[in-house]
């Protein structure tokens, strides 16, 4: 009897240090994935970015935002960051280790607002690779409750300013505000009034600039709000850009543009007359419903050139916000897209966009790419033309499935942990059931 109870002890004890074991495996879970192949390299339809006078990078990082801009100057600039988790890191790193040489720090940093999936690697980016000149929502970091702290750029808020109690957003502040050997960095709180913010580089033909034109309020009730809508242009191409901005943002910013046609106020918002065309939006809040509404893209299209912008869509593969959403979609294939034109990065990886001058046998001045690719839409905006040819391949991570079934690490080992566990119930009741044989 003495024996099968010690048996019964020491089998039960095996089960916890293997429960035990398989919970910090889960720590490294990344690396354990790459070292098994259940996260590997598959090809699919994406080329690779190639060198050029003004680089866009929508950067894969699973289901967030983070977009990095080369421009012809030599000077960077980092919008968002993913969320905070290890693979958005890796992500982050090896994009850059891929794409520059040598680098290290960034011109311009933007957060766009304060949730994590914009913000949440966004602090380990800059902590490696500081910004000259960094950009913020009027949003108070205070930290947590276990951990409170004081937002360094507190005096440049405006009053009222409503507080985010995340570590994620302390974290990316206050990197935005720390000193380095080589400089002291600027910050501004993102103000589209302010004229003195908009980034601006490059001489002659080679001028770039990078435009703010919301947020047109200081309080949202809904933090993606906060997300400025911002204009890249070089060379006569432009680049929409609007976090997650939503409902509320995108009604302001339709009307402050509507008004500017008949206010007789000259300002940059008279750009967007009816002849204004930009070559790729980024949709907002990852192909949301709530977001890029048609008012929005009517501002930043013509009726004859909507349907052969691109349309960026930064979302995780299988997330759970179901993004895109099918509304979304559904309204740009309403509005005659080519899917060849919605670039998804749960679908292609790493997207790139690039402005350059074109070499090939018909090229004359400048031409935007899509990775190797050519795009027939011109300086004005994109025109009612044939489609451009679809991507070259390239390699992404993926998982090893099993039907449509992601099979990661925590998944693998907590399965295999579960076969165990019964294994050994069933050992331990079958060795209980012999002892009450034996004592009858």
């Amino acid at each position: 009897m003495a024996k099968v109870k010690s048996s019964t002890v020491i089998q039960l004890v095996i089960l916890v240090l293997a429960a035990v074991a398989a919970g910090i495996s889960c720590i490294w879970s990344y690396d354990i994935e790459l070292a098994t192949g259940l996260l590997h390299y598959e090809e699919v339809a994406l080329a690779e970015g190639i060198g050029g006078s003004l680089s866009v990078y929508y950067v894969d990082v699973g289901q967030g935002d983070c977009t990095v801009v080369s421009l012809p100057d030599g000077k960077t600039i980092i919008i968002d960051g993913g969320e905070n988790n290890k693979k958005t890191e890796t992500a982050i790193d090896s994009f850059i280790a891929e794409t520059f040489t040598d680098f290290k720090y960034f011109d311009y940093a933007i957060l766009t607002h304060p949730d994590s999936d914009h913000c949440g690697s966004l602090d380990y980016a800059l902590e490696k690779y500081p910004a000259r000149v960094s950009y913020r929502p009027n949003v108070e970091a205070v930290g947590t409750k276990a951990n409170p702290t004081v937002d360094p750029g507190k005096a440049d808020l405006s009053t009222g300013a409503v507080t985010k109690d995340t570590a994620a957003y302390a974290k990316c502040i206050t990197a935005m505000y720390a000193q380095n050997a080589d400089f002291t960095p600027t910050v501004y709180v993102t103000d589209p009034a302010d004229e003195n913010q908009t980034i601006r580089g490059g001489e002659g033909d080679d001028e770039y600039s990078l435009t703010f034109f919301s947020p047109l309020s200081k309080k949202y009730s809904d933090w993606n709000d906060y997300s400025p809508i911002m204009i890249l242009e070089y060379r006569g191409f432009k680049f929409a850009m609007s976090g997650d901005a939503e409902k509320a943002n995108e009604t302001e910013f339709v009307a402050k543009v509507n008004a500017a046609k008949t206010d007789g106020v000259t300002d940059k918002y008279d750009i967007f007359t009816d002849d204004f065309c930009v070559n790729a939006i980024k949709t907002g809040h990852h192909g949301s419903r709530t977001s890029t509404s048609q008012a929005y893209i009517d501002v930043m299209t013509t009726e004859g050139g909507a349907k052969n912008v691109y349309y960026i869509i930064s979302c995780g593969d299988g997330n759970s916000y179901g993004h895109p959403h099918s509304e979304t979609l559904n309204k740009l294939d309403g509005m005659g897209v080519p899917e060849e034109n919605i670039l998804r990065t749960d679908l292609v990886g790493t997207i790139t966009l690039t402005v350059k001058e074109d070499s090939g046998e018909d090229g004359e001045g400048y031409a935007l790419f899509y990775g190797n690719n050519k795009s027939d839409q011109n300086p004005s905006g994109p025109s009612e033309q044939e489609p451009t040819d679809p991507p070259e391949t390239t390699k992404v991570l993926v998982y090893y499935k099993i039907g449509s079934i992601d099979i990661t690490w925590p998944l693998a080992v907590w399965a295999a942990y579960v076969i165990f566990a019964l294994l050994v119930l069933a050992n331990l009741f079958a060795n209980g059931k012999k002892s009450g044989r034996k004592r009858r």
